[in-house]
């Protein structure tokens, strides 16, 4: 089947991109524009038109993608010839052509497609219980039954009973902002009411609400919310959409283990998932050599400055500790001014990324202690591991800003907020480049170096499924097993790991 021009499939879920005409694109703006033209004004340079149009269109299904495309393909049409108008004032832009994003795309009706906007059908449940109180159209749960709140709760605690396994606490906290959203949609429904129809428009719906929204607006109720235009944040992937099922999924799963689906026949109401195409799922990639060279040659990197949200000295150590040793985001800001020290055997110096504490490890291979990369050693990254070790001593954050462990989470991801938009401003403003590309573009860079495959994964924290890889490890002094290799072997290695051509001088301790 042949290829759909200005279609495009990130993570499973198709989108639409049209290049602005080259008489438009980045074209100043006067002051005073009307809004059918406000929505083409940059994000990351005001006053200017952007260059690309990029927006979701909300669908894994190819067929319906290609419908959806047609329609935008006009609507832009449209729209880029009232903007000519307006510009060169021979006319006016018809609002009639303003797009608002989600609400634009064409709603499936009677085997026709209408652009006038998607609407869920969100009606009353036909099994919802009787006598509950409605809220804004949905059925708040009655007092009969476990509610999805106290199987949550219950989940959540481990049953209360002492040394019963608990989720980790970022588990948690998803997993209630999973419920919640149920809650605000639904209201809170006994368990054994809830079915596939409940969890196929939990899904419809949370696939509308992107993320990055600002903090006034998350606080709106989920049917208030996906009335909003949000056509000017960034969507949110079906992975990520698959993990709020599979939460919910969890909390249902230990009812039904404590019996209170017993008789009924219970099928998970969440396994509505999408899938994933697997060539989607590394959504993120690699940055090239000429953003590299853009972030070094930025504010942050190459004078100096210390962004208040950024952190202060955590605006440019954490993006460079991810870059050189290619460490996840969490693995990097967990970190303890104790987890960079001495290795006894050799004396060199190493990164414990480790689950001591309130630390938390994505997988049991990913616990590891491997050596500082000897060009965060020359730009002086061990001299501000130090000043750190004088303020703050031995046991707290190694990064400013997150003394305070209660909310390492929550402030973790506004700090992946701030960079990411500082990315996109400085950088490249693209949906597959995000702060997690460092990570790939360390692995990139390594094999380029001729660096064997089970040398990276342990550097960066990857399984090695080979047994001949399981062979000659040991266990070091806190009971966690090395790599196999000696410690002056893999700082051999991860020093040839290297960004020759990128302008890491320029970047100012």
């Amino acid at each position: 089947m042949p290829r759909v021009s200005h279609l495009l499939r990130r993570n499973g879920i198709y989108w639409f991109k049209i290049d602005l005409p080259n008489d438009l694109a980045g074209r100043p703006l006067p002051p005073s524009v009307p809004q059918s033209i406000k929505q083409l004004e940059s994000p990351t340079r005001a006053g200017r038109l952007k260059t690309a149009v990029w927006l979701s269109l909300r669908t894994t299904v190819e067929r319906e993608a290609k419908q959806r495309v047609g329609i935008q393909i006009a609507e832009h049409a449209t729209l880029f010839d009232a903007v000519r108008a307006f510009l060169t004032g021979s006319g006016q832009p018809e609002e009639a052509v303003t797009l608002k994003g989600a609400d634009q795309l064409p709603a499936i009706k009677s085997n026709s497609i209408e652009p006038r906007g998607v609407g869920l059908p969100f009606s009353k449940p036909a099994n919802a219980p009787t006598g509950a109180e409605a809220i804004g159209g949905w059925m708040a749960s009655s007092s009969r039954g476990l509610t999805i709140t106290k199987a949550f709760q219950s989940w959540s605690s481990g049953g209360d009973v002492k040394g019963a396994r608990t989720p980790a606490p970022n588990t948690i906290i998803e997993a209630d902002a999973a419920r919640r959203r149920f809650v605000e949609l639904f209201g809170d429904l006994p368990v054994h009411y809830i079915n596939k129809r409940h969890g196929r428009e939990y899904r419809d719906a949370i696939s509308r609400i992107p993320k990055g929204l600002p903090a006034d607006m998350k606080q709106l109720t989920l049917p208030v919310l996906i009335q909003r235009d949000l056509s000017a944040y960034e969507l949110r992937s079906a992975t990520t959409i698959n993990k709020s099922l599979t939460l919910l999924g969890a909390v249902l799963a230990r009812a039904e283990q404590d019996g209170h689906f017993d008789g009924s026949g219970w099928r998970n109401p969440f396994d509505v998932s999408f899938e994933v195409d697997p060539a989607d799922e590394d959504y993120y990639e690699p940055f090239t050599k000429d953003e590299l060279r853009l972030l070094m040659s930025s504010p942050v990197f190459a004078a100096g400055v210390c962004p208040k949200r950024g952190r202060g000295e955590t605006a440019r150590w954490v993006p460079m500790v991810a870059l050189f040793q290619g460490a996840r985001r969490t693995e990097v800001i967990q970190l303890l001014v104790q987890d960079i020290a001495r290795e006894p055997d050799t004396d060199l110096w190493t990164f414990r990324f480790d689950r001591e504490g309130d630390k938390r490890i994505k997988t049991v291979s990913s616990i590891r202690r491997v050596p500082v990369h000897p060009e965060l050693v020359r730009l002086g990254f061990l001299s501000f591991v130090e000043e750190r070790r004088r303020a703050v001593g031995p046991l707290a954050s190694l990064w400013p800003g997150f003394e305070d462990r209660s909310k390492l989470a929550s402030r973790a991801n506004k700090w992946s907020e701030w960079f990411n938009g500082y990315l996109a401003k400085h950088v490249v403003d693209e949906p597959v480049k995000k702060f997690h590309s460092f990570r790939g573009t360390f692995k990139r860079y390594g094999r380029a170096a001729g660096l064997d495959e089970v040398v990276i994964n342990h550097l960066v924290g990857h399984s090695n499924h080979s047994v001949g890889a399981r062979y000659g490890r040991k266990r070091d002094a806190d009971g966690v097993r090395d790599s196999g290799y000696p410690m002056p072997r893999l700082l051999e290695e991860i020093g040839r790991v290297r960004f020759d051509g990128v302008n890491i001088h320029a970047f100012v301790p």
